[in-house]
């Protein structure tokens, strides 16, 4: 497993160098994939006229119960963000990797399904999406949640 994780980490970085214009986003979540709030990193590795891809990772940290403590929390997903003009469809599903205060490690599996505002002449973007986070390892769970994303993004040739 960690091979097949290494493997698609080496892709989605190699990927980013192909494109001629490498976009670079930095953003703020409230509640969303990181839990209550988290800050993220995102570049797009396909920019296609009507879709592009990104890969994106965050930190957060979020309070678990008194038996855990809290929890450092590293979500990293792939986003593909659908659409021509400033309103696109953005979807995404990644793993959260976390560890409590008290050193337990654990895995969850966040997906997005939102409505993201991104104009085109302007640098920022803005997102409302559902955010399930999915408990797979022990047993199934759902985790219904919800986030707000305001991003910040800087273009740069190579």
């Amino acid at each position: 497993m960690k091979k097949i994780y290494l493997s698609c980490i080496i892709i989605l970085f190699s990927t980013s160098f192909i494109n001629s214009q490498i976009k670079d986003y930095f953003s703020f979540e409230l509640a969303g994939s990181g839990g209550l709030a988290s800050f993220n990193y995102e570049r797009t590795f396909l920019d296609k006229e009507i879709i592009d891809l990104n890969w994106r990772v965050g930190f957060s940290y979020a309070p678990v119960d008194k038996n855990n403590g809290g929890a450092l929390v590293f979500p990293v997903l792939v986003h593909g963000v659908i659409g021509k003009n400033a309103h696109k469809l953005d979807v995404g599903l990644g793993q959260t990797f976390s560890i409590t205060t008290k050193g337990r490690p654990f895995i969850l599996m966040p997906a997005v399904l939102g409505y993201r505002f991104q104009p085109t002449d302007k640098n920022y973007f803005l997102r409302l999406a559902y955010t399930p986070i999915i408990s797979y390892l022990v047993d199934f769970q759902v985790q219904h949640w919800a986030g707000f994303t305001y991003g910040y993004h800087f273009n740069r040739k190579k």
